[in-house]
């Protein structure tokens, strides 16, 4: 069975609690038995310091340790004093020596955990044993040491209380603990589901888009991955919308491109035929220049639609934009001259390479070339410039014409397919509205710019930036 997300996270959340549960139990257990170890053994050892500053008292009047040797229940009466008379329970008789006490009673007990040596380290009492089996105190007087307490460290005593506050303890440490995991769990469904949904809009957001539903938008809320995400979502979503907008325009733009001079040639030729018109050479030569406009359109539709499916061929050559520029301008001066439009050429005396193909360069310096014949008035001037940026890693050509001028608002658009500024006089001057749109493309496959902005001829100015193979040696001006 495949698990989903909120299952995954779940199941490792819940891992994790449950590791970092047992792991806390553990320890919080093996933490209270050491720690009340470690207090049962210091409150011995405050007592022994205590038994000792009793010792040391009785020994300054008696003046040696006879008293005990002598007479065993002062020994007990010694522990009394520090709250541990009782512990010895039966005192031996007469015929039994005091220092083997220890031996024959529980080793439970502090007092029978404790003994009194002197200074030669003879028992005086208590329990007997290996040295290492202890931790020694100093009993001393007017800072003299006289002899010496050892206390053996046992396991805490197991007496009823004491047993009684560590069940208690441990009984506290698994509430504590079923309490603690589930909390945890309570608290990894919300987290969970909290984590997940977002994921879960952008799922049904995907979904929106897949059923063509493009102004699906998600509400980002966090600054975090999810958040990116959503709003890389809302990006693609108004991208997706704008595309089909766009294409709905692009292709109600074609037809009526197509329709208009398909409607002439047909009511041309029907009028032909019903008799209204004689198909005199004019009339046949108007209808073939309609054809040829028409012609030209589905070519330039045919050239944007390699350039945006990626496959404008482009042979990985060396390429000479001054060689080129200059082909082409010189097929277009003739043209230019028809309308008295005045041409001025740059000196290209270096040249300036870059990779790419130089016949869609020649077909895109033809096409600017052709714009500021068909939207320059008679008797203007069209100058073309060339030269390389002071680095030498750009090669920069401007193409700019006189009146008439482009509208500021005109501008950002021009690139933009069918788009005219004055679609009656493009018209009549046969342009289709895609020239620049191609010019665009041509350019930027070369991995150039270009840009348009008024020029101080009092037209239209195109900056076009190409990167330079080889860099040159000097800058070419205009």
């Amino acid at each position: 069975m495949k698990l989903n997300i909120f299952a995954k996270l779940f199941m490792a959340i819940l891992v994790a609690t449950m590791a970092m549960t047992v792991f806390m139990v553990i320890f919080t257990n093996w933490s209270v038995r050491q720690g009340f170890a470690d207090y049962q053994h210091q409150d011995e050892l405050d007592k022994l310091n205590q038994l000792a500053e009793v010792l040391a008292e009785t020994y300054a009047h008696q003046g040696n340790w006879d008293f005990l040797l002598n007479e065993p229940a002062n020994w007990r009466a010694a522990l009394t004093q520090v709250g541990e008379g009782r512990s010895l329970g039966r005192l031996p008789g007469n015929d039994e020596p005091f220092a083997r006490v220890g031996q024959a009673l529980s080793l439970r007990s502090f007092g029978l955990r404790i003994r009194l040596l002197d200074l030669q380290e003879n028992i005086i009492a208590g329990m007997a044993g290996h040295a290492a089996e202890f931790e020694r105190r100093p009993v001393t007087l007017a800072g003299q040491t006289i002899g010496w307490l050892e206390l053996r460290r046992h396991k805490p005593q197991n007496s009823e209380q004491a047993s009684r506050f560590m069940e208690q303890q441990v009984r506290n440490i698994y509430l504590i603990a079923l309490f603690a995991a589930g909390v945890s769990l309570l608290i990894a469904v919300i987290l969970v589901r909290h984590l997940l949904r977002p994921v879960k809009h952008l799922t049904e957001g995907a979904q929106a888009l897949s059923r063509g539903n493009f102004n699906t938008l998600i509400q980002v809320k966090a600054g975090d991955e999810l958040g990116q995400l959503a709003h890389h979502f809302n990006q693609l979503s108004h991208s997706l919308q704008r595309n089909q907008t766009l294409r709905t325009q692009w292709i109600a733009d074609i037809s009526h491109e197509l329709r208009t001079p398909i409607a002439i040639l047909r009511s041309e030729i029907e009028a032909m035929l019903d008799g209204i018109r004689k198909p005199t050479l004019e009339r046949i030569s108007s209808l073939h220049h309609d054809v040829l406009a028409l012609g030209k359109l589905v070519d330039d539709l045919y050239q944007l639609s390699l350039s945006d499916a990626g496959e404008l061929e482009l042979p990985d050559e060396d390429v000479d934009l001054c060689t080129v520029l200059q082909d082409a301008l010189e097929a277009a001066e003739t043209r230019l001259q028809e309308k008295s439009l005045q041409l001025g050429r740059p000196a290209c005396d270096h040249p300036l390479i870059i990779r790419g193909d130089g016949k869609r360069l020649f077909q895109l310096f033809s096409n600017l070339l052709e714009n500021s014949y068909r939207y320059t008035d008679p008797g203007g001037r069209v100058v073309v410039g060339i030269h390389s940026t002071p680095d030498n890693k750009q090669a920069v050509i401007t193409l700019e014409d006189s009146a008439p001028g482009v509208p500021d608002e005109a501008l950002p658009r021009l690139f933009e397919r069918l788009f005219r500024v004055d679609k009656s006089r493009s018209r009549l001057m046969g342009g289709s509205g895609l020239g620049l749109s191609i010019s665009r493309n041509i350019v930027e496959a070369h991995g150039g710019k270009i840009t348009a902005v008024h020029s101080r001829l009092g037209g239209l100015l195109l900056r076009m930036s190409f990167p330079l193979r080889t860099p040159s040696s000097s800058s070419n001006a205009d």
